[in-house]
């Protein structure tokens, strides 16, 4: 039988048995002593990490905007929006290891906890229990992380961290931009069904959403998504009306895109009749829509959209494009 006897390499003298598992220290010398050439102690490796970080943030800072939050610095990229509450920016997360997210960043004088309250929020939707949520809340935000600015510069402006989402062109705003006189009604009609998918989970959840404008729908022309963002005034529901009127704004926002964006968006000749009409009476009957709910209002919409353009079939978005009939 073979016997191994470990000594330490600083001084010569045995070491307990227990280091052929586990870091000890050598009773002679005091010398920290490990078997595996792997390991690391955690203070080491802690002043390793602040070292390599520190460096990767001098290479970059000089020329950015940076934003401190947590002893975290986030190197601001490129302007995404300005919303009620807060400026929207593509930002990196500086470091060896550097992460592209979304941050949206409070104005000076946006009431403190607003966007505090927006991440309890969408926390709230991404922990769901709801049957389909591992789906459906890939179509909306998922917060990383909030709290407030530690700059030392001027006053202290709420952060809200997010998941940057890929392959989302921009808002319907934007879509609009393109196409002022509306856009094909065949693409209104999937664009409205993803929202009504989102928002049926969401109502299911006991949340509403408060204010689906155009610049609150993005779109994903690839995949034909919609990520809804902007739930600054989403509350629980409290009765059938809050979720009539999400379910308005989604028709009001849909009729925007058909006309061209109109303060009041008319229902034109070339927006074919069921379509039409199932648009006017979701966008100016509450209690209709209340009796509806999200699920019965799609279902009407595959109804309508089978009358006026017979099965349905995959038909490429491209947002830049001309889409006036």
């Amino acid at each position: 039988m073979l016997f191994t006897a470990l000594s330490c390499p600083q001084c010569g003298a045995p070491l307990p048995r227990q280091a052929s598992w586990r870091t000890v220290s050598c009773a002679h010398c005091g010398a920290t002593v490990t078997r595996s050439k792997s390991v690391v102690e955690a203070a080491r490796f802690r002043e390793a990490r602040a070292r390599v970080y520190a460096q990767a943030c001098s290479a970059c800072a000089p020329a950015s905007r940076v934003v401190n939050w947590r002893a975290q610095r986030f190197r601001i990229l490129a302007p995404l929006g300005r919303g009620e509450h807060a400026e929207v920016y593509l930002a990196e997360r500086m470091g060896p290891l550097p992460q592209r997210l979304t941050l949206k960043l409070g104005y000076p004088e946006t009431k403190p906890g607003v966007l505090a309250a927006e991440a309890d929020v969408l926390a709230s939707l991404q922990q769901s229990s709801v049957q389909g949520a591992a789906y459906y809340t890939q179509h909306l935000p998922r917060p990383m992380a909030a709290g407030v600015t530690d700059d030392g510069n001027g006053p202290e402006r709420e952060v809200l961290l997010l998941c940057h989402p890929s392959g989302y062109w921009g808002s319907l705003a934007d879509v609009m931009h393109y196409a002022p006189t509306g856009i094909d009604p065949r693409h209104a009609v999937w664009i409205w069904r993803r929202i009504l998918e989102v928002l049926a989970f969401v109502h299911a959840s006991a949340w509403t959403h408060g204010d689906l404008a155009p610049e609150h729908l993005l779109a994903h022309p690839r995949d034909h998504g919609v990520l809804i963002i902007g739930w600054s005034r989403a509350q629980p529901i409290a009765n059938s009306s809050a979720v009539a009127r999400d379910l308005m704004q989604s028709a009001w926002a849909v009729r925007a895109l058909l006309c061209g964006g109109d303060d009041l968006p008319t229902l034109s000749e070339r927006i074919p009749a069921p379509l039409a009409e199932l648009l006017r009476r979701s966008s100016e009957e509450a209690a209709w829509c209340a009796r509806a709910g999200a699920r019965g209002l799609d279902e009407a919409l595959v109804v309508a959209a089978r009358e006026a353009f017979g099965p349905a079939r995959f038909i490429p978005f491209n947002p830049t494009a001309a889409y006036c009939v």
